[in-house]
């Protein structure tokens, strides 16, 4: 015997409705909307719109941030550990970093002040002139900066910094394409081969961008398993970038540190500087 509810067949099969996320990456206010109307109502009209319909929140974000949006999650601050294989080391909230149980995170210790003039060789001797935890892994910020993203007319540029006056803090302008994306990662890669090129093994990369704790973490070994392709089945727009800064970390034991930018934490500032100082340098 069969059962009706409502007017229903019992046994019949229920169609589930299936949900799409609508990720605008570039439009009024970039995000993810649940519903066409909403997703319309930020890019109709407005130039250079970029969005797209997808059956998951995670392809959502991954389409927004691999174009340089933000997906709504900068309040958190995670680190994590990376030696060779990509796991969770810790999260934590908040926009302060902390060590737990110590207390000698980069924005609660003092930040040596390099004297103008004192080159590299006399730095080396003297042992404050890193920012260094009891364990001896050294901090560096690094930020990247780009006016006009995504539009014709963009200059990118991007940071890292050491410390105060440090001789190795550096302000460069992107190689390849301006874009913000690309320079958050030429800034890791530039700090990891300075790391290396001056005798240092352990570091610790803090940095505002979502999008590169995101690949270090999440994407970048969905992607080399696709040969190289996003959820939604298109090339990885930065492959090239991401793999010098693969290559350029290995053999290094280095933590990445998700900071909340622009939050009054002095590195994450001081590298937004020198970013933006690079992103002048840009020439087309």
């Amino acid at each position: 015997m069969r059962r009706f509810i409502f007017g229903l067949n019992y046994h019949s099969p229920i169609k589930l409705l299936k949900m799409n996320y609508y990720a605008v990456a570039r439009g009024r206010n970039p995000g993810i909307y649940m519903s066409w109307n909403e997703c319309h109502a930020q890019v109709n009209k407005f130039p250079g719109a970029a969005y797209k319909k997808f059956n998951s929140k995670a392809e959502a974000q991954e389409f927004i941030l691999d174009r340089g949006g933000s997906s709504g999650t900068e309040g958190k601050t995670k680190r994590m550990k990376i030696t060779g294989r990509f796991q969770p080391y810790s999260t934590t909230k908040g926009a302060k970093m902390r060590n737990s149980p110590r207390d000698d995170s980069p924005d609660t210790r003092d930040f040596y002040d390099f004297k103008e003039g004192r080159d590299l060789e006399e730095a080396h001797k003297d042992p404050g002139a890193f920012m260094k935890d009891s364990q001896g892994c050294v901090d560096i910020f690094t930020d990247g900066a780009c006016s006009r993203n995504g539009y014709n007319g963009a200059k990118a540029g991007f940071g890292v910094w050491f410390g105060h006056n440090h001789p190795l803090n550096v302000a460069k302008p992107v190689e390849g394409r301006p874009t913000n994306n690309n320079a958050e990662i030429q800034a890791v890669t530039e700090s990891a081969l300075l790391s290396k090129k001056h005798g240092i093994k352990k570091i610790r990369i803090n940095t505002d961008s979502e999008f590169l704790i995101k690949c270090m973490t999440q994407w970048m070994p969905t992607w080399k398993a696709r040969g190289w392709k996003t959820a939604s089945n298109e090339p990885v727009v930065n492959k090239d970038e991401l793999i010098k800064m693969e290559k350029a970390l290995k053999g290094l034991n280095y933590e990445f540190n998700h900071v909340r930018g622009h939050s009054g934490i002095q590195g994450n500032e001081e590298a937004d500087k020198l970013a933006r100082l690079g992103a002048q340098m840009y020439k087309h």
